[in-house]
């Protein structure tokens, strides 16, 4: 609920400088050295932000890094003095004493509020300052202690004059005998006392020195409870400063979407030989059997089929350049990437880029016989039925063994037809050209040439640092995502038709780091050595993406990108993977990129 109309501005009259009052000072921004007051019993809520409606309302030309409505002070409605502070998902953050507000945040007297890094600072206080916020009186002086007891003072003997009206020999007369008695017996008396004060003097001096021992234990025992204090306060600092600097996938989507591309390609592969394009083999649907009859080989109705040969490693499909015999070898299709310098170097998926250096997709229906390479007929089980077989499921165009044993260059190699980038917002694509892919991991680099600088992303190897929960983004253009259509409206006189052309829009998905997978690892603490076959990767609960977004970025918390979506997989569940970022990294490299490892 709103409630800027019970905390307008207040000046205070004479009459009124006893009411309890709300104070924000101005102490940075276009309202610098401004005051603005409230009466604290009239305090509910106090909206701060540059719309109109604001109990506080900043410039909207001036103070630009403050949002419509960007933060709120709320009023504790059981405790009159209690307030807290939210900020109202901002885009630039607000900061409370420079650290970054998540959540609600206690707010006392004297702490400073800002808005968004490097904006606005106003000061919140309470006039005049409650008691509870009114520091305890601190002792001072020297603490008390016991002088040492000093033994002084004169010795002398009483006087022993006899009176004149004394006739000697009278009775009260004292004679030698005693004197020396009483002068004993008082020395005697005198040594005693002097024993009894030593005592006393020795009792405090211990006193005071255990009295000394046990409060600098006390002491002691306090500077280790606030040394405590300090480093959790220090830690809880440092968790806090921490925080602060994440963002919101908002945020993340904000700064680094411009540099997030959508990669269209087209290839065919290629006998390097003649030049000529290949294509998987069809051969017709029918066998003789050994009665003369003739019947389908595989029953689906179809008058050809694929064939596939025999070769060291299973089963291929059976290549010719013949193009009346077969279908294309090649793909269309789309994936995602991002741009990684300001001159246009871009990291997408090597299957991607390079996709014949991958798994070719083939039709889970192409069923088809196995033939004879040197006849070109199909091969029969020992009942006379030809050896039929499913597509490969693993077969890449680029390490196809038809050819023989192959070296570093094989017969079979990919034209390129084309490789378009796409920028977001902007309809017409950039051609691309391939850089180099990865030998280590499903990662390529590819470039575009454009007039100006381009937006890039920040790259950190977090590998051996990311844990399991981590929260990740990532962003990308999955065929799953509805495109935007815009028409273009010809300016061209030779060409008047209006253009239909797809807008590019990346699409963000958010979730957590599920598992961390590496493909070898030093010996563990069960003796045991972990390997995992899938390779070093991240595996992610992201599950609302999926083809197409293959070669996005995955941002941490912190706006990097720490990885590069590429895969997913679906069971009676559904998770998708991610490549360490540190892979791409080494593609910007010149040298060996594994000799650090």
């Amino acid at each position: 609920m709103r409630s800027t109309s019970r905390c307008r501005p207040h000046r205070l009259s004479w009459r009124s400088q006893a009411m309890e009052r709300v104070v924000l000072r101005h102490l940075k921004g276009s309202k610098a050295s401004q005051l603005e007051e409230f009466p604290l019993e009239q305090f509910g809520e106090l909206t701060i932000g540059r719309d109109p409606s604001a109990g506080i309302r900043f410039d909207p030309d001036k103070d630009d890094l403050v949002g419509r409505q960007h933060a709120r002070i709320v009023r504790d409605l059981k405790d009159p003095y209690r307030f807290t502070l939210t900020d109202l998902n901002s885009r630039n953050g607000t900061f409370l004493n420079k650290l970054r507000v998540v959540g609600d945040r206690p707010l006392q007297p004297g702490d400073v509020i800002q808005l968004g890094a490097g904006g606005p600072e106003l000061q919140f206080d309470i006039d005049p300052l409650p008691a509870m916020y009114v520091k305890a009186t601190r002792l001072d002086g020297p603490v008390a202690s016991v002088a040492e007891t000093r033994i002084g003072g004169s010795g002398a003997a009483p006087s022993m004059a006899g009176g004149s009206g004394n006739a000697p020999g009278a009775p009260n007369g004292i004679g030698k005998a005693t004197v020396e008695r009483m002068i004993g017996e008082t020395r005697n008396q005198g040594r005693r006392n002097m024993f009894a004060v030593l005592g006393v003097a020795a009792a405090l001096i211990l006193g005071v020195v255990g009295f000394n021992q046990i409060q600098a234990a006390r002491t002691d025992e306090r500077a280790d409870a606030d040394r405590a204090r300090l480093d959790s306060l220090g830690k809880a600092q440092g968790r806090a400063g921490e925080l602060s600097k994440q963002m919101q996938p908002a945020e993340i989507a904000a700064a680094h979407s411009g540099a997030v591309v959508q990669v269209d390609f087209s290839w065919k592969l290629t006998h390097r030989g003649s030049g000529g394009q290949v294509y998987h083999r069809l051969v017709p649907n029918v066998i003789k059997m050994r009665d003369g009859s003739r019947r389908p080989i595989v029953d689906n109705g179809r008058q050809m089929v694929p064939a596939y040969v025999q070769v060291q490693s299973g089963v291929e499909p059976a290549l010719t350049l013949d193009a009346n015999s077969g279908e294309p070898i090649g793909v269309s299709s789309r994936g995602s990437g991002f741009v990684v310098t300001s001159n246009g170097f871009i990291i997408t998926n090597r299957h991607v880029a390079y996709n014949w250096q991958t798994w070719y997709r083939f039709d889970a229906n192409d069923v088809g016989p196995i033939i004879d390479s040197r006849t070109g007929l199909p091969m029969m089980d020992e009942g006379g039925n030809a050896v039929v077989t499913r597509p490969p499921g693993q077969w890449i165009p680029s390490e196809t063994k038809q050819a023989g044993p192959k070296g570093d260059i094989g017969d079979f190699q990919a034209r390129v037809e084309y490789l378009y980038v796409r920028f977001p917002k902007d309809p017409t694509p950039f051609e691309a050209s391939n850089v180099r892919p990865s030998q280590r991991h499903d990662v390529a680099l590819i470039k575009v040439d454009a007039p100006q600088s381009l937006s890039y992303v920040t790259m950190e190897d977090t590998y051996d640092a990311t844990r399991q929960g981590d929260a990740v983004t990532v962003m990308g253009y999955p065929g799953v995502s509805e495109e935007v259509i815009t028409v273009i409206k010809s300016r061209d006189m030779f060409n008047r038709e209006a253009q239909q052309r797809i807008l590019p829009d990346p699409t963000l998905s958010t979730g957590n780091i599920g598992k961390i997978l590496r493909a070898a690892d030093a010996e563990v603490r069960d003796g045991f050595m972990t390997y995992a076959p899938s390779g070093d990767t991240y595996q992610l609960t992201i599950n609302s993406t999926g083809g197409g977004n293959s070669g996005g970025p995955m941002f941490d918390a912190f706006g990097r990108v720490i990885g590069i979506y590429f895969a997913g997989k679906t069971t009676d569940a559904q998770v998708s993977f991610s490549i360490p970022i540190r892979y791409a990294m080494e593609l910007l490299k010149i040298g060996d990129p594994t000799a650090s490892r």
